[in-house]
């Protein structure tokens, strides 16, 4: 998370718990009822308020309700015939960045001449986002759905390739005590997480001062997550924070809209043993393979806590942990695996630059992209060097973007072995569980 600051450069450190669940109405808590298959029964909305609940939104796609209720609700849902699991509406925080540092030129209008990209982006190199693949392919036609705080469109690196957005979220939630409301609505982005992630995917080649993987890929804005400041030893902390009704509610509208690709910078534990881990996996599950059916590719990030994700069992890391979504791990300048970055065989499938700062100073050894000025951490920066595996995610969607638009009507598994068979091997030869089958390449997934 970011300190508030009012200077542009600044290294922030980034650790905050936030609470789980988010409160309805007064005495009241939202809830995630899942049904034992892909149905909701007729008699659902009758069924709910006898046990002292009120729809709130529904998702038939993968048979799932999101209900108000008081604290005896849980018990009496589960007794709905067809109920199998219920749990309360957990808080979903983004997969933030390990370190931040804004750019100490935070001028975004007047140039083009991609100055930032040739100084500083030797991340999108890595992967193969350079003049002999865009000779190939850029990506148009292709198109990129990210999940996040929201995209500031009117950024110029943004702009040319900014399609629409769309609003999940909701700024009249009650927050917790002294946590201050910094969003203000609608699909713009008031924190800055998804302004970077959409720079690495499709930062635009003939505007603005970086590049992104697939310069010419369209980005869809599905805003999943509210800018939001926390209190923390007299001073505040931004970030971003969502929750899973609007996560999933964004999934399923992206899949449903037939974009190609879903990035999901964002992540959270879930233990499969608790009602309430159990309602939220099942459902994370359904709507991923939902949306790899509806023939899109899902990426997400594989999180920041530095752990084998096979051995913290039976917590699982949403939305990465879900057999449909692709979970990306993070490496250093160095092809390291950074020092962040969760790994494990079980789950991870490749990896992608997400930056480090132990090989060399900041920031050259960190990602540069994208910033909205409308954050509260460093107001007016337009640009932010930034490491994570949220950074690291969206350079695998834009390789995704590239394949799409090179290969219309390929499907999502076929993008899958794609980006697999054309892997640079990273780590002990072939499979492991840091680096998955390795490094992604644009270049070879178009020329394969």
């Amino acid at each position: 998370m970011k300190k508030v600051i009012s200077i542009a450069l600044t290294l922030i450190l980034l650790a905050v718990m936030v609470p789980n669940t988010v409160m309805a109405a007064e005495g009241e808590q939202t809830y995630l009822l899942v049904f034992g298959g892909p149905v909701i029964p007729r008699n659902a909305a009758a069924r709910v308020s006898s046990a002292g609940g009120e729809i709130l939104n529904e998702f038939p796609q993968i048979g799932v309700l999101v209900a108000s209720g008081g604290t005896d609700f849980p018990g009496k849902a589960q007794k709905i015939p067809g109920v199998i699991y219920v749990g309360s509406d957990q808080m979903l925080s983004l997969d933030l960045p390990a370190v931040q540092i804004a750019h100490e030129d935070i001028q975004v209008e007047g140039i083009e001449d991609n100055d930032l990209y040739l100084a500083y982006q030797w991340d999108i190199r890595r992967v193969g986002g350079d003049a002999d693949t865009w000779a190939i392919e850029q990506g148009e036609g292709a198109v990129v759905a990210v999940l996040d705080t929201g995209v500031y469109d009117l950024h110029p690196d943004i702009a040319p390739n900014y399609a629409y957005g769309k609003d999940f979220v909701d700024i009249t939630v009650e927050l917790p005590p002294g946590w201050i409301m910094w969003d203000q609505g609608g699909p713009q982005d008031y924190e800055g997480h998804g302004t970077h992630v959409a720079g690495s995917i499709a930062g635009a080649i003939t505007s603005g001062r970086i590049i992104g993987v697939a310069p010419e890929a369209s980005i869809a804005n599905y805003k999943v997550m509210v800018a939001v400041l926390i209190p923390d030893d007299g001073a505040f902390i931004a970030t971003g924070v969502g929750f899973q009704s609007w996560i999933i509610d964004g999934i399923l509208t992206a899949a449903d809209d037939g974009v190609d690709v879903i990035n999901m910078s964002i992540g959270g534990w879930r233990f499969m043993n608790e009602p309430d881990g159990a309602a939220a996996y099942v459902a994370y599950l359904r709507a991923t393979e939902y949306a790899r059916r509806q023939g899109v590719l899902v990426v997400s990030s594989s999180g920041n806590a530095g752990l084998d994700l096979t051995r913290v069992r039976p917590a699982f890391h949403v939305p990465s942990g879900t057999p449909a979504a692709m979970s990306i791990n993070a490496t250093g300048l160095d092809d390291s695996l950074a020092f962040y970055s969760n790994y494990g065989a079980a789950e991870t499938r490749v990896v992608a630059p997400g930056g480090d700062v132990s090989t060399l100073p900041s920031p050259f050894s960190m990602c540069l992209s994208a910033y909205s000025p409308l954050n509260a951490w460093a107001p007016g920066a337009g640009y932010v060097f930034s490491i994570g595996t949220s950074m690291a995610a969206p350079k695998v969607a834009g390789v995704a973007a590239l394949i799409y638009a090179h290969n219309p009507g390929i499907s999502p598994a076929q993008v899958e072995t794609l980006l697999i068979q054309t892997a640079e091997d990273l780590g002990t030869p072939g499979f492991n569980a840091e680096f998955g089958h390795g490094m992604v390449n644009a270049y070879e997934a178009l020329t394969r």
